[in-house]
């Protein structure tokens, strides 16, 4: 029996009963997704899915909190005993043995420790040289107790409760990868508590055991379920066939089938080859936005702060593509992970041809169904037909257009030999950043307006496909400090900018910014974080039965007994006062920060409105 090996997941959960499949392509498999996506429930759900597979075989599982009950031993875990139980640290008794392969935590391994010499030596040696420890085993009263000691300096030994907690985590790991009792381990975020370097080298170790336990020896089958990027190692187009991509329990996990056709292509083959950190990120997010260089990432992310947009958090990631010609490529393998990928692109992007344009729109049933609504069968015809029309009027009425267009970086920084790419790179940028339309003008501008509305509408439809164009050049054309012409590609310029957008207010980023915000907004699919929103509802809770006690005369104290009787705890976060016949509405919290308070609300106000009016004001 060898790859590819197919298990099902059966789960338990909130929401009830039911199956998720994967394969295992390779020895290793990675589960990648945020939090909350059903990683653990697939990995728990795996255990009894083995069955002949592992070769008779335990299977192994280590939960995220696998230090379980050893933390009672290293912190004052319910703050009564002033200072952790460090020399108390204890792996249970010789008894726990049996069932070392069925415990979650770290314990069992420690147990295997105990049992095992031959694994003991393993660990020993490599705690010895690369970290310049050593590591005692030790039974006390019949309770298994470790021991560390330092080989750099001149120390006595001390119980496991004071080492580092990476170091604890580092050997409980790998005391199961060295198990040859154990055919598959499943490790739940195996990163946890490591440096980078750690993680690199216990990535190192996996792969150096991972295979299909019919091998023989110590192989083992191993999926992790990981939130880091120094545990994932792809060097060749077939890796990416062991990653599994969870984007939410409720639907099955996404993965490229081994030896699919565009694992083949040649364009995905050299990117997998320049993989960088940049790419392993994005692969944690369901919609990664791509832009063009390091300039467009220190814009778009000062960007996304000032307006607070939580873009990561949101479960984007922006990812920078050198080369125009690669935001196909990159999008396309995105979306076989799963991904919904967004770019945001220069103006040459649809001027200089529509390969980009097409990717995006094609098989895109929504644009199909906006680009009807204007008369055409799909919307790349929609897009073939404006974009010859568009070429034709610059070819023929260009010098309509020169006096404004030749002002533009795009003509300015020409080469000689692209003089057509930019006439209609200028003539574009020059339609969206200074031509509307004026009656008083002849004619023959009236052509040029508009073809600026079809590619509006264009344009339009291209952003609800995720394709955001940048209508006035490239990203160093919306600058508002730095120098449009001179700051291109210039690190230091962006962050000049950047310095001037943390100084804006959001009326004046959007008027600036605006198609590039529109974009960020794409990505992020979130709404702005407001505190007076979250506050609405128990406002009103507690200002409607006052605002009606004031009207009976009850005086300030009344009326903070009553909100009290009302909210109970939550009750202090206002203090009501009657000042001048009128309720007064304080709130108290030094952390939560709402515009608009105290809150005065006369006899006759209406509270809704009031109320309504004054928390709009914080959006």
């Amino acid at each position: 029996m060898t790859f590819p090996v197919k298990l099902t997941a059966n789960i338990t959960s909130h929401s009830g009963s039911f199956s998720r499949n994967l394969v295992l392509n390779k020895g290793l498999t990675i589960l990648l997704g945020p939090n909350g996506s059903g990683k653990t429930h697939i990995l728990r759900g795996l255990k009894n899915s083995f069955g002949a597979h592992a070769n008779g075989k335990k299977v192994r599982f280590l939960s995220a909190g696998r230090m379980g009950m050893l933390e009672q031993f290293r912190s004052d875990f319910d703050g009564q005993r002033g200072t952790p139980r460090y020399d108390q640290a204890s792996f249970g008794s010789k008894g726990d043995s049996v069932r070392r392969h069925q415990t979650e935590t770290i314990s069992g391994d420690f147990q295997t420790l105990a049992e095992r010499a031959d694994i003991l030596i393993k660990i020993q040696e490599r705690l010895r040289k690369l970290f310049k420890r050593d590591l005692l085993i030790e039974w006390d009263a019949g309770n298994l107790k470790i021991q560390f000691s330092r080989l750099d300096i001149a120390a006595k030994p001390y119980s496991s409760g004071r080492e580092a907690s990476g170091l604890m985590q580092l050997v409980g790991i790998l005391s199961a990868l060295y198990d040859d009792e154990v055919g598959a381990l499943l490790l739940d975020e195996p990163e946890v508590s490591l440096h980078p370097q750690l993680q690199a080298f216990l990535l190192k170790e996996i792969i150096g055991v991972a295979g299909h336990p019919l091998e023989g020896g110590n192989k083992k089958f191993v999926i992790i379920a990981t939130h880091s990027t120094e545990m994932i190692q792809i060097t060749h187009p077939d890796d990416l066939s062991s990653l599994v991509f969870c984007y939410d329990l409720s639907s099955e996990p996404v993965q490229i089938e081994a030896g699919a056709a565009e694992l083949k292509n040649k364009k995905i083959q050299g990117l997998v080859a320049r993989l960088g950190q940049e790419h392993k990120l994005s692969l944690f997010c369901q919609q990664p936005l791509l832009v063009e260089g390091p300039s467009d990432v220190m814009i778009c992310s000062a960007l996304s702060s000032r307006a607070d947009m939580h873009l990561e958090a949101a479960g984007s990631q922006l990812l920078p593509v050198i080369g125009k010609g690669q935001m196909p490529i990159v999008a396309k393998l995105l979306r076989l992970l799963g991904k919904e990928p967004v770019s945001l692109v220069d103006a040459d992007g649809i001027t200089d041809g529509l390969e980009l344009v097409n990717h995006f729109l094609s098989d895109c049933k929504a644009a199909d169904i906006d680009a009807s609504e204007h008369g055409f069968s799909t919307a790349t015809e929609m897009a073939s037909k404006i974009y010859s029309d568009f070429c034709a009027l610059v070819k023929n009425r260009w010098t309509d257009i020169s006096r404004l267009a030749e002002n533009h970086p795009y003509w300015l920084n020409r080469k000689p030999e692209e003089e057509d790419l930019a006439k209609r790179r200028a003539a574009f940028c020059t339609l969206f950043a200074t031509i509307d339309y004026d009656s008083s003008k002849p004619s023959i501008d009236h052509q040029w307006i508009l073809m600026k509305n079809r590619i509006s509408a264009l344009l339009d439809l291209l952003e609800k496909s995720g394709l955001f164009i940048l209508r006035r050049g490239s990203i160093e054309s919306y600058y508002k400090k730095s120098d449009q012409l001179a700051s291109i590609g210039k690190p230091s310029a962006a962050a000049d900018e950047m310095e001037y957008i943390s100084q804006l207010d959001k009326a004046s980023l959007h008027n600036s910014y605006g198609d590039i915000l529109r974009c960020i907004q794409f990505a992020s699919k979130t709404e702005p974080i407001c505190e007076a929103e979250a506050l609405r509802d128990l406002l009103l809770a507690v200002v409607a039965p006052a605002h009606t006690r004031l009207k009976l005369g009850d005086s300030t104290q009344d009326l903070n007994v009553l909100a009290r009787s009302l909210l109970g705890e939550r009750s202090k976060i206002f203090d009501l006062s009657v000042k001048d016949d009128a309720l007064v509405i304080s709130i108290t919290s030094s952390i939560l920060k709402i515009n608009g308070f105290p809150l005065t609300v006369s006899k006759d106000d209406d509270i809704s409105k009031t109320i309504g009016l004054t928390l709009t004001n914080n959006a």
